[in-house]
């Protein structure tokens, strides 16, 4: 593997120019693919032609997930274990492929619903207070959910929460209850199809 320097030369596809062409490795801003957030003086690989970043050399790797990490605000909350597990079983029967990433992906797409949809807010508030299987378990142990999102979603997190006057931990809690009725106890799943259109893109 070599180390790259400025002013190195190299050839990639650049899909503006619709060709192979010939790039030259210089220092650059690179915005996150998403639009949420930006890798700041990276070496990256530059089209001689119209001048766009059309690569980056694997030692700009550790840069670029630094600055993603950054860029990504965290979500945690304490939750008894088997609101933890039910989510799990939510995404395997969504898709039994996937992994432990995809609760994210589930749980964002709830929380979107809710703020998107009328009533998301009342149901979401509703859910917590219905009793349920959940607390007749009443189990001890807790597990940690631990997320990370961009900063737009953990502002639509935000504004669900402050909608419902819901802590972060209780509208975890709502949204995986609200997920067991609509997932997990139906013979068939409400939203599979694009459930399993989102599990798809995800496993991509």
């Amino acid at each position: 593997m070599k180390l790259l320097n400025v002013g190195d030369k190299s050839k990639a596809i650049c899909y503006d120019c619709n060709e192979l062409v010939h790039t030259t490795y210089k220092r650059r801003d690179v915005p996150f693919s998403d639009g949420v957030g930006v890798a700041k003086d990276i070496l990256a690989g530059v089209c001689d032609i119209c001048d766009r970043v059309v690569s980056t050399p694997a030692q700009s790797t550790p840069a670029i997930k630094a600055s993603r990490d950054k860029a990504m605000v965290p979500i945690e909350a304490q939750l008894p274990a088997i609101y933890i597990d039910a989510l799990d079983l939510a995404c395997y029967r969504i898709d039994s492929s996937v992994n432990s990433d995809f609760r994210k992906r589930l749980l964002m797409y709830y929380v979107r619903k809710s703020a998107n949809s009328a009533g998301g807010s009342e149901r979401l508030v509703g859910a917590l207070k219905k009793k349920t299987e959940f607390e007749v378990v009443a189990e001890p142990s807790r597990k940690r959910l631990s997320i990370k999102v961009s900063q737009p979603m953990a502002d639509e997190i935000a504004a669900v929460m402050k909608s419902t006057n819901l802590n972060k931990t209780d509208l975890m809690k709502s949204i995986v209850l609200q997920i067991n009725e609509e997932i997990i106890k139906p013979r068939v799943p409400k939203h599979i199809d694009e459930l399993q259109t989102l599990a798809m893109v995800t496993n991509c």
